[in-house]
């Protein structure tokens, strides 16, 4: 399972377990709701089912001892459960867009199976709603410390939230604990009597096959429909089938109370329970001699007459699917697992249209199982009573005004979103065909590059003179060491090596594409420019100093993440792009002065250079976290950005740089001058000025 889910099952309260398959039992009784181990072997439970096993199957439980974690709240076992089972991602919809409220009542009313995660764009936490049957519950994990909140809180808070939340579907197994074995004559006995006491209809089909046995009931052809069969479900009935023949059959035989109108013959088939409607229709299509039963097979369980004719039994798993009970409920925890549609235009099927669909097919099943005089005269007369159970149903709906209101109400809302949507489309073209003429302009500059790059390359090598653009755009800076069993920057963060130690030990080397020797900056040597240019003076200071400013002044934690940065850095590369993702998740490249790349390439920090007396800009700060803050959102590892001067900071750059590294009044973020971009990830903002050859950090104050 996955580490961090173990992690959090492990704070559950716990208790030992021991006893295998009994105590899951016991477990399944007291309707547990938390994670039992064994072993490696995982299995999540809720309220008493089993509804995921992991790391290992059902049977390394059998005998086993382990750890029984109690969960705080129901929804976090099937939530792990459907997380580690894995599911398919059916939508994604920003809340302003669609609210989740809105969402939730349309899953709820499909009957879905699976959850929503509402984290993406989201600071404060992570929520969940999570479905079955579409039935919800929530949960959610706030805070740095991912405090948890249940119920309708959870919801309340995940409702009030701006960002982007997924619909994913996911296929719940509920598996069975296997019941002990018993072969007493006793348990036999048991077990036939209350097969006897069932509805005639009820046949060994309905009680063992799974919910799929109904399609077969559309087929026509239904198990149990000779009279052989029927009589060998009572030879099953009586000849001591196991408990769990007796118990199921001892549910199916308790009376369910029916409605008065059922006395009237208006709605009988929907007040029923299963068993009485299914036994009304055997006992009222059947004659009456062979409505009795052998008394001597009512008080042993071992004989009952049973007409050849036995469609009926068969017939009531068709017309089954508006049972109420465990039963009913278990089938549809299982089978709900379809995503429905959040449009209006596309949700207008409805569970009861499938419900008269299986009635219909129900009643072709009973037709198809009797001779064709008897579906011809009984489907007649039982055609009036349906018709008038259903029209006593439908006088509870709502009036024809209603429904026209709600129509009007539903079509003006549609019209809004078709116009929004227009709205929309024409402000994605305009930005397509502004996105198109930068591109076009970024294309051109690069063709120009290129081919000021290769006149520079055919032109003579020696004595060639550069400007300072093309000197820096053909140097990188690598961070070599003389002896890696020296001091090395790994051994100053964990206070193995001293600053002497290791300025001894670390070297700055460039490599150029071009002949240093043999070329000029603006008539000066390459190798003196190179040493008094900003750029190269900043990554000096970056690498060689600033891990030791940040741990005489003890903000290792402050800074941590470009604490721990600067021993990763392996090259330095001047005037580089690094590739960046905009809000739509377009990629395209950013420039920057400086950028420290790791071995793999991967940029660490970013920086851009003022090298005038002018003072350093709002604009400016503006333009480095824009860019930036691009980069992050396509490189993981991006941990600072630095905007340097020669000058100082106008009052506006320090204004930029606290709105966006302060979280307002409620944060409670450690890390200095920290621009997030998600709950997360982000980067540290330094702002850095020059003195004389020295470099001090202004922002952050260390």
């Amino acid at each position: 399972m996955d580490a961090r889910t173990v992690e959090q099952v492990k704070d559950w309260d716990s208790r030992p377990f021991s006893g295998g398959f009994d105590a899951l039992r016991d477990l399944a009784d007291s309707e547990f709701a938390g994670a039992v181990r064994a072993g490696g072997s995982w299995l999540f439970m809720l309220n008493g089912r089993v509804v995921g096993v992991f790391d290992g199957e059902l049977a390394d439980f059998d005998a086993a001892d382990g750890t029984a974690y109690e969960a705080p709240h129901p929804s976090l076992p099937l939530l792990y459960a459907m997380q580690e089972r894995g599911g398919r991602t059916q939508a994604k919809y920003y809340t302003n867009d669609t609210p989740l409220s809105e969402a939730s009542d349309t899953l709820s009313e499909k009957g879905f199976t699976g959850y929503v995660e509402l984290s993406e764009n989201v600071l404060s936490g992570d929520y969940y709603v999570v479905y079955h049957g579409g039935r919800s519950m929530s949960v959610a994990f706030v805070g740095e410390s991912e405090q948890l909140v249940a119920g309708e809180e959870a919801f309340e808070r995940a409702n009030d939230e701006v960002g982007i939340y997924e619909v994913v579907d996911v296929d719940v197994e509920v598996t069975e604990i296997p019941e002990p074995e018993s072969s007493t004559d006793d348990g036999g006995a048991a077990a036939g009597a209350a097969a006897d006491a069932r509805d005639d209809s009820e046949s060994p089909d309905r009680r063992e096959s799974p919910p799929a046995s109904r399609d077969a009931g559309d087929d026509g052809e239904a198990p149990g429909a000779t009279g052989t069969a029927a009589t060998g479900a009572g030879a099953a009935g009586a000849g001591g089938g196991g408990p769990d023949a007796g118990a199921t059959d001892a549910a199916a035989s308790q009376p369910s109370e029916t409605p008065p109108s059922d006395a009237a013959g208006g709605g009988a088939d929907a007040g029923r329970s299963p068993g009485e409607s299914a036994s009304a229709d055997v006992d009222r299509d059947r004659p009456d001699g062979q409505r009795t039963r052998d008394a001597a097979g009512d008080a042993t369980g071992q004989q009952r007459q049973v007409p050849d004719e036995s469609g009926p039994a068969t017939s009531q798993e068709a017309d089954g699917t508006d049972q109420e009970g465990p039963l009913a409920d278990e089938q549809q925890w299982r089978e709900t697992t379809t995503i429905p549609s959040l449009d209006p235009e596309r949700s207008s099927e409805h569970p009861k249209g499938a419900r008269t669909a299986g009635k219909q097919a129900g009643s072709r099943s009973k037709g198809q199982s009797r001779p064709a005089s008897q579906r011809q005269s009984r489907g007649s007369e039982r055609q009036p009573s349906k018709a008038a159970g259903s029209g006593g149903q439908g006088g509870d709906g709502p009036s024809p005004q209603e429904l026209k209101a709600e129509l009007e109400s539903r079509g003006e809302k549609i019209r809004q979103l078709r116009e929004r949507l227009s709205t929309v489309e024409d402000e994605r073209d305009s930005l397509r065909e502004e996105r198109d003429d930068l591109q076009a302009e970024v294309e051109r500059l690069r063709e120009e590059l290129e081919a000021a790059r290769a006149a520079g390359e055919s032109a003579p090598t020696a004595d060639r003179d550069l400007t300072r653009q093309q000197a820096l755009d053909g140097t990188n800076l690598f961070v070599r060491y003389g002896s890696k069993g020296k001091g090395t920057l790994e051994d100053a963060a964990v206070g193995d090596a001293n600053r002497e130690e290791v300025a001894a030990n670390l070297k700055l080397e460039h490599h150029t594409q071009f002949d240093a020797d043999s070329v000029t900056v603006d008539g000066e040597p390459f190798e003196a420019f190179l040493s008094d240019s900003m750029e190269y003076e900043f990554a000096n200071w970056l690498v060689s100093d600033l891990l030791y400013e940040i741990v005489d002044t003890g903000n290792e934690r402050g800074m941590n993440d470009v604490f721990e940065a600067i021993p990763d850095v392996d090259r330095v590369e001047l005037r580089g792009m690094v590739e960046a993702a905009d809000d739509d998740g377009e990629v395209y490249e950013e420039t920057f002065d400086v950028v420290f790349r790791d071995r793999m390439g991967n940029p660490l920090a970013v920086a851009n250079l003022n090298d005038s007396r002018d003072p350093a800009t709002g604009e400016m700060l503006g333009s480095l976290v824009d860019a930036a803050s691009a980069v992050g959102q396509a490189n993981d590892e991006l941990c600072g950005a630095f905007e340097v001067t020669r000058s100082f900071f106008e009052p506006a750059a320090l204004e930029t740089t606290e709105d966006v590294t302060s979280g307002g009044l409620l944060t409670r973020e450690k890390r200095k001058s920290f621009v997030k971009l998600s709950r997360k990830r982000g980067y540290h903002l330094c702002l850095v000025e020059s003195r004389d050859g020295e470099f001090h950090l202004n922002v952050p104050e260390l």
